[in-house]
């Protein structure tokens, strides 16, 4: 245990000067006078008193404060606060009254008498209404939970983070913190290593040395994993990864215990997180069970397309018919294709067929993100999901609602814009979809990969189990559409920007940021909005990159002006008419990664922020503002999985290492109408024939191995 000496301090929070998600200055009222204090951000009771440990400290600037340590909730103690605090929402039915008469009885000891024999509440002349209200305030007081809540909270874990560890190991919290802090990131999603690293150190604990070197092992790999894309990692890649942080003789103790805790898997010389070993094992083993249900003879299968084509007013190619066969003649079928090739025309008619032939069977179409999900929706007469709403994600804990215990009700799923799920998130709806008898993947296998790690959609590809169906026909576009034919240039490797002249304008280089600006201001004009306009970046530093680009876009489209609201949080100016961009999926506000909204309301009493995304409102309270950014400019990935009516790409020397086929085909096929690519030719052309490695997955091999 670390050797501190601390200070006390009994008082009110009264007001916040300032609240981050893990910090906080504020007034805080004792007999002596108010005092600022800092430390751990928590929503206090600015009703209740506090007792607060730790240190006075002298601010250069802003004079004596009290940093805080430790937060606790103190028990009124004088009779007006005794009397005061009875008669609260804490005690309903106790009026002033009948709080006189408790305090009467015990006096300024009321609370530390009636808690130690609460059997004396029943000597007291109150109603049974009352005597339950007291019974049951008691108890509140005595919940161990705002005692972990607390203990957490000042030790430098956030409201969020404190939760998240309480909802995990619920009342053994601390039990488990003092046997092995370090659980407190083993087995809690989103939970930071570092700011576990800094609570160990707070506490005496068995083989610290081992427990610290397992957890520093799975940290070690989540992040190389994340970085490479990886899902494994060969044995002998991983020594050479250990022998930067010492001899790697000393971390084998703990490898060996993270594998027989189960963090990690060692299958042959392949090393995984034990996470993601399972998810590929599920994937393969669900998908290679024979199901042979739902299945339509070729007759039907031709007489629904016919009649679809004749209802639709359309003619399907071969290579969109035998898409629509593909899906009825197999239990897994996969169809990919690049942007206009009809992927979402042929998902209408596989819906109209299925409804028509499978009467009391139920389909639903879903997707990564909600506006691909939206576009389904729209086109397609049937129920269109995220993913992630479907299996109902709590974000607080990283699981599903619906899993194997409790399965999703669908005999057959469609999934759209499959290149970005990754292994984890296609094993979740796989484990809650015991009752699917028909999958049909459709995606484009040029694009990006997920995030995550895993190549999914290339591993169901080039096992060579499941049929696969390219369409190539561009159907959305007018024939000769300039931003299709690049796409198709990139995938051939033969490209000459300088035969564009029509929908893709190429500029070797700006001669001024304002360049940039006159190219917007210019579409402006002709009748496009700052919603239709989309710029796009592979970095986010530099001249160039998103940050930079945001700040520009939003002081020449949205400046400040008299009467405009606006917030600085973090290094980031927002204002009323920003443009908003979401960075994480929340599925109880029906609001996605990549959702684009704009700022509508800026509330500084209640510190929130309110956005706008087509008709949905959502509300940001403080420690929820890392959960948007400016939209004006984003990633390439932020952007994939939809479509703008006008793409800038930017790219410049500094992004060349980032440069590669998937990402400018990606970037470039989001564009609808009119593409702008501004940067170095020769960079783009290059970047174009630099392929990105392939993942390290062992998918692939388990598909082939179960069939």
């Amino acid at each position: 245990m670390a050797d501190n000496t601390f200070d006390s301090l009994n008082g009110y929070f009264v007001h916040t000067l300032f609240k981050a998600e893990n910090y906080m200055v504020a007034k805080f009222k004792t007999e002596e006078g108010t005092i600022i204090v800092t430390g751990p951000a928590f929503d206090y009771d600015p009703k209740s008193e506090y007792v607060l440990s730790g240190n006075y400290v002298e601010h250069p600037k802003y004079g004596l404060q009290f940093k805080m340590a430790t937060i606790e909730r103190a028990l009124p103690s004088r009779k007006s606060d005794i009397i005061s605090f009875l008669s609260s929402k804490s005690f309903k039915g106790i009026g002033k009254k009948a709080a006189q008469k408790i305090y009467e009885a015990y006096g300024d000891d009321t609370f530390a008498i009636l808690k130690s024999d609460p059997d004396l509440i029943f000597s007291l002349d109150l109603t049974d209404k009352q005597i339950n209200s007291l019974l049951e305030g008691l108890k509140q007081l005595d919940d161990p939970h705002n005692e972990i809540i607390f203990h957490l909270i000042s030790h430098g874990f956030t409201n969020s983070e404190a939760g998240r560890i309480f909802n995990r190991f619920e009342l053994a919290t601390l039990e488990v913190g003092q046997n092995n802090p370090f659980s407190f990131y083993n087995d809690v999603y989103g939970i930071s290593f570092e700011k576990v690293k800094e609570y160990a150190k707070t506490i005496d604990f068995n083989d610290p040395d081992l427990k610290y070197k397992e957890s520093f092992l799975i940290y070690l790999l989540t992040d190389y994993f994340f970085n490479t894309g990886d899902t494994y990692i060969v044995f002998e890649k991983f020594i050479e990864l250990l022998k930067r942080y010492g001899p790697y003789e000393e971390f084998i103790p703990a490898f060996e215990k993270c594998i027989s805790d189960e963090y990690l898997t060692k299958d042959g010389e392949n090393i995984y997180l034990t996470s993601d070993f399972n998810d590929e094992k599920y994937i393969a083993h669900f998908l290679c069970k024979e199901k042979g249900e739902l299945l339509l003879t070729d007759e039907s299968i031709e007489e629904g397309i016919i009649s679809n084509e004749n209802a639709l007013g359309i003619e399907y190619d071969e290579n969109q018919k035998q898409a629509i066969r593909s899906f009825f003649r197999n239990d897994i079928s996969i169809i990919i294709g690049g942007p206009g090739t009809g992927k979402t025309t042929i998902v209408k008619t596989m819906v109209n067929i299925f409804k028509e032939y499978f009467p009391f069977s139920n389909l639903i179409v879903v997707a990564p993100t909600g506006r691909a999900a939206k576009r389904i929706n729209e086109i397609c007469d049937c129920e269109s999901k995220t993913i992630h709403s479907l299996l109902k994600w709590d974000k607080e804990s990283n699981t599903f609602v619906h899993n194997e215990d409790e399965p999703i009700i669908y005999d057959a799923v469609i999934i759209d814009e499959f290149s970005m799920v990754d292994n984890s998130l296609f094993a979740s709806l796989l484990k809650a979809g015991n009752n699917i008898k028909k999958i049909c993947i459709i995606g484009d296998n040029n694009q990006l990969p997920s995030i995550r790690p895993g190549n999914l959609l290339s591993d169901l590809i080039d096992c060579g189990i499941f049929e696969t169906i390219t369409l190539k026909a561009n159907y959305r576009q007018n024939k000769g559409s300039e931003i299709i034919e690049l796409a198709s240039d990139i995938i051939n490797g033969e490209i000459d920007l300088n035969r564009f002249k029509k929908d893709v304008f190429y500029y070797d280089h700006l001669n001024s940021e304002n360049e940039l600006l006159d190219f917007i201001k210019e579409d402006l004009n002709n009748g496009y909005t700052l919603g239709d306009i989309q710029v796009l970046s592979p970095m986010y530093r530099g001249p160039l990159g998103i940050d930079n680009l945001n700040l520009m876009l939003q002081n020449a489209f949205n400046p400040p002006g008299y009467g405009k609201a606006q917030k600085k949080i973090g290094q980031v100016i927002y204002r009323l008419d920003d443009k908003i961009l979401q960075l994480k999926n929340r599925p109880s506000d029906d609001v996605y990664n990549g959702d684009i909204g704009i700022l509508e309301d800026i509330d500084d009493k209640e510190n929130s922020l309110m956005v706008n995304f087509d008709g949905n409102y959502v509300f940001y309270t403080s420690e929820e503002y890392q959960e948007i950014s400016l939209a004006y400019a984003m990633s390439v990935h932020k952007a994939q999985g939809s479509e703008y009516p006008i793409v800038y790409f930017v790219i410049n020397p500094n992004n060349f290492r980032m440069l590669n086929r998937n990402l400018i085909y990606t970037a470039i096929s989001r564009g609808k109408n009119k593409l702008v690519i501004i940067g170095n030719g020769s960079l783009f052309i290059s970047g174009t024939k630099n392929m990105m490695e392939r993942r390290k997955t062992g998918l692939k091999e388990k598909l082939q191995h179960e069939r």
